[in-house]
């Protein structure tokens, strides 16, 4: 992130317009930082369109002109270090509204934060070894020592790399205008919570049984948020399966317990994930010591050698879509030319879901309700991947405008 606290002029106008990357300028200069941020009111849907699209604010990280300018002008929020550390200063452009469905009933809540980052970091803490399995047409590896043993699955072949860390983002709801308990807490990350994003049953016909199509009709791009509750006692995580639990090493060693399956169509394009940070769990395969091929390699088309080598790497967690309350929170970022773009949307009145029927289920106790006239706050905090710094942000009040 950076560390000054003036921005080039074209850097700052990539922050402030949704689809502007540079204002042609070169002196430097800063914006008036604001303290509050006002949700106005909009549709989510195409109410009017002949093709009867399902619906108009897509989250799916593209941010467009024509999704954003109903709010007006971005609220420009000024960042900080966190608790006297180095993070950097500077400044995130938020945009958020809150909508109306069909019959004219509150809907959703929905952001767009946008900040400054030179690198896009997407990989997290992988798994590390020093193995290699061939070299000069030689095969280094003995896999006849039984389905556990062997060069390639010995513990002292690998290590967790955790100076590699994705980029990451946190959004504290308060409950109240002046950052009262209860709170939510909305936390984004590059590579453990942006990649899970439901798939097309057209497209992965097995996804249906194993539950990876779920939402691919109202949101098929966006991602999740894992979701925390603080009540006073501390966050807890919200009811569910997160996107990143399952992990991909026993908790003695760091050799990888599964791979991506490049055998079917389906698991060869590991369900349409990247290949590089994504291990879906779904269609993965174990890892065992003759497993001589990695999946990166085999993707990279400028490495000749496809096995394993000095320095390769395998992703340290499984992904799956998340369950119950954990999938409340939708969102997807797209990092580009120096910039994140974030989309975020929640229920106004996040519900147990009610099958079988169109009458709303009790609201969730573990999530803030927010309703259209309220008065609420936020917080953000980045954490750039690059440099493991964490900015913060002051407490922001929130209005949902009439």
């Amino acid at each position: 992130m950076p560390s000054v606290r003036f921005v080039r002029t074209g850097i700052l106008c990539a922050v402030l317009a949704a689809t502007t990357l540079s204002c042609g300028e070169t002196q430097p200069t800063e914006p008036n930082p604001v303290s509050d941020i006002i949700a106005v009111k909009g549709n989510e849907q195409f109410l009017g369109s002949p093709q009867q699209e399902s619906r108009e604010l897509l989250i799916d990280g593209r941010v467009t002109d024509i999704e954003w300018d109903i709010t007006g002008d971005a609220s420009i929020i000024g960042m900080h270090n966190e608790s006297g550390g180095r993070g950097g200063t500077y400044y995130v452009s938020v945009r958020s509204l809150w909508t109306i469905n069909r019959f004219n009933d509150p809907d959703g809540i929905l952001f767009l934060v946008q900040w400054p980052d030179p690198t896009e970091n997407r990989l997290h803490m992988p798994l590390v070894t020093t193995a290699d399995v061939i070299v000069n047409g030689d095969t280094l590896i003995d896999c006849s020592k039984g389905k556990n043993t062997g060069d390639l699955v010995d513990p002292a072949h690998w290590t967790i790399n955790r100076n590699i860390q994705e980029d990451e983002v946190s959004i504290e709801v308060f409950s109240t205008q002046s950052g009262g308990l209860p709170k939510d807490i909305w936390r984004w990350g590059s590579g453990t919570t942006d990649p899970c994003t439901p798939v097309s049953a057209t497209e992965f016909p097995g996804a249906v049984g194993d539950g990876d199509s779920v939402g691919s009709t109202s949101h098929p791009g966006g991602a999740y948020m894992e979701d925390l509750y603080d009540n006073g006692s501390g966050p807890v995580r919200d009811a569910g399966k997160w996107t990143y639990q399952l992990a991909n090493h026993d908790s003695t060693t760091a050799v990888p317990l599964f791979i991506v399956n490049k055998g079917t169509r389906d698991t060869r394009l590991n369900r349409g994930k990247p290949v590089y940070y994504v291990v879906w769990d779904r269609v993965a395969k174990p890892f065992g010591p003759c497993e001589t091929i990695n999946p990166i390699r085999v993707d990279d088309a400028s490495q000749q050698d496809k096995t394993f080598n000095p320095g390769d790497y395998v992703p340290s967690y499984r992904s799956t879509l998340p369950t119950e309350s954990q999938a409340d929170v939708v969102a997807r970022g797209i990092w580009l030319m120096g910039k994140w773009g974030l989309e975020i949307r929640r229920d106004l009145i996040a519900r147990f879901p009610s099958p079988g029927n169109d009458i709303p289920g009790p609201p969730r106790p573990d999530d803030i309700q927010l309703a259209p006239g309220g008065h609420y706050a936020i917080r953000i905090t980045i954490v750039d991947g690059t440099t493991k710094a964490r900015s913060v942000s002051d407490l922001i009040p929130i209005y949902l405008r009439p």
